[in-house]
């Protein structure tokens, strides 16, 4: 197969997964017809800043507010991580991102989600411990596959005995599309699906999808990701209901 006939085969592709994410966030016109009724819309900007020291190790400092314009709700977000890199692979990926060339990396780490306006939802001043495991692996059509299994301890520091733990489950495939080697610059969409089980309702009590794209550059530092995303959030319980979330998130790499 020549070049020319690889990059329509790549548009082609490309043009797939924007369909979907365009199709995703669609489904909120009639999401209640499944999901039961909304919550609203919530927006998640995020700015990540990522320290790389050394090829295995690398520091994590996070900003992830939440806002839900319709209640008047809105909720910081700051966390602090540590993240090992095991066993590397695939070094023709053009992403700053190294753990997308590890077959495993493995996070700890500490965040604090206050809120800043209640609204009609409430007050939350939220603690948590998070320790989390990525495995990757290649599947046909140059695509990556990455298995995410997150576990977290909660605190509400107004509630002493509201301690619950969550287990998240994520499996999620992306396909990285170079386009300038030596710019260091590709597009990347991706897919995904979570379960989150709960010691609140000890059961599964939330499930999510989630579509995306992801732009790499290299501006400055040792390069930037650009991604913007779709997702539905489903609450199972205690009761059935939906928030369509859109996200923009920069990855700085140093």
């Amino acid at each position: 197969m020549d070049r020319s006939g690889a990059r329509r085969r790549s548009r082609y592709r490309l043009r797939l997964a924007t369909v979907a994410l365009a199709a995703l966030l669609a489904s909120r016109a009639n999401g209640s017809d499944f999901f039961g009724p909304s919550e609203g819309l919530q927006l998640w900007p995020e700015l990540d800043v990522i320290f790389n020291a050394g090829d295995a190790f690398r520091i994590i400092g996070k900003l992830e507010p939440t806002w839900i314009p319709s209640q008047q709700n809105a909720n910081g977000g700051i966390s602090v991580f540590g993240e090992w890199l095991l066993a590397p692979f695939m070094p023709t990926l053009v992403s700053p991102d190294l753990a997308k060339g590890r077959r495993l990396d493995v996070r700890l780490g500490l965040s604090w989600f206050p809120t800043y306006a209640a609204g009609t939802v409430g007050w939350s001043n939220l603690l948590q411990i998070e320790l989390e495991a990525i495995a990757r692996a290649n599947v046909p059509g140059d695509s990556l596959a990455t298995l995410r299994y997150r576990t977290e301890a909660r605190w509400q520091f107004d509630e002493p005995t509201s301690f619950t733990w969550r287990l998240r489950v994520r499996p999620q495939l992306e396909r990285e599309f170079i386009l300038s080697r030596e710019e260091r610059t590709s597009l990347t969409p991706f897919a995904n699906v979570e379960f989150i089980w709960s010691t609140s309702q000890n059961m599964w009590d939330q499930f999510r999808m989630q579509a995306g794209l992801q732009l790499s550059v290299n501006w400055f530092g040792k390069g930037q990701v650009i991604e913007a995303n779709g997702s539905i959030v489903t609450f199972l319980q205690p009761a059935r209901s939906y928030a369509p979330a859109l996200g923009l998130v920069l990855y700085q790499y140093f």
